[in-house]
């Protein structure tokens, strides 16, 4: 199947202008929606969507969070409940695109106010994709962010980063280091949203995940819906770019499942 029609447009959501962009497929059999990991962007998806609304046959929709890619700065100081803001964000967008329960599938950060927004809103999703989440402070989470910054400081990825950010590259990198790695944000944590998730939920992690330990997914084990895991072997938390093959392929696999019950 091919897709038929891109489609891209700023939107104004809350306070901020939100770019998006969607592929489509015709007689989509659902919608998924990508959200990004805290340094990434809808172009930063590269070929995923496309992929993905071809193999199935699903139409797709990556946006940029506020403070990234092509989408308004947010420089405003963030509270320790930001991702919350984040999942509320995405439920106007929702209403917005006109989409009821959509597939959700989350990186990193993205996997967090996917994670959150599950738990917030669960009749509003149909299946929950989360890779490289976060559900708690971890000495593993503060490590990796604190060799994040220092890789800022003593190599160009800020220039590389400029392509898909622009200007902002500074205030979101340090945004999201320096907002971890403050003395109020140790105490965050969202595993209380987690036993009031109800829908199928696939949780995947690299075997070598620099920001978080096999806590993270276990977590999950209090869900209220079907829980599979996929950790992946030789990858760290860029699963799905380490090992694309098999990580699309469970993908895949997963939602033409869960869809397929939902016919039957």
């Amino acid at each position: 199947m091919d897709v038929i029609r891109l489609h891209e447009q700023t939107v104004f959501i809350q306070t901020s202008n939100i770019y998006f962009k969607k592929w489509e497929v015709e007689n989509p059999r659902n919608t998924i929606i990508l959200l990004h990991d805290s340094l990434g962007c809808t172009f930063l998806w590269r070929e995923w969507p496309e992929e993905l609304a071809k193999e199935l046959k699903c139409n797709v929709i990556a946006y940029d969070r506020r403070g990234y890619g092509k989408s308004d700065n947010y420089t405003v100081k963030r509270p320790i409940n930001y991702l919350e803001q984040e999942a509320d964000i995405l439920k106007d967008l929702l209403n917005y695109w006109q989409i009821e329960k959509p597939i959700l599938f989350g990186f990193s950060d993205g996997a967090s106010v996917a994670t959150i927004f599950a738990g917030m809103f669960p009749n509003d999703l149909e299946l929950l994709i989360i890779e490289g989440v976060h559900v708690l402070i971890e000495p593993e989470t503060l490590k990796g962010i604190v060799e994040a910054e220092n890789i800022l400081k003593t190599t160009q990825i800020a220039k590389a980063l400029q392509k898909y950010h622009g200007d902002k590259v500074y205030d979101l990198y340090y945004a999201w280091t320096k907002t971890w790695l403050s003395d109020e944000h140790q105490t965050w944590n969202i595993e209380h949203f987690i036993p009031k998730i109800t829908v199928p939920t696939l949780v995947i992690q690299g075997e070598f995940d620099e920001f978080g330990s096999m806590n993270q997914v276990n977590a999950f084990d209090k869900s209220s819906g079907i829980v599979e895991k996929l950790i992946v072997s030789n990858a760290k938390h860029t699963a799905h770019k380490e090992q694309k093959e098999l990580v699309f392929s469970t993908i895949t696999q997963f939602v033409n499942t869960h869809l397929h019950e939902k016919m039957d």
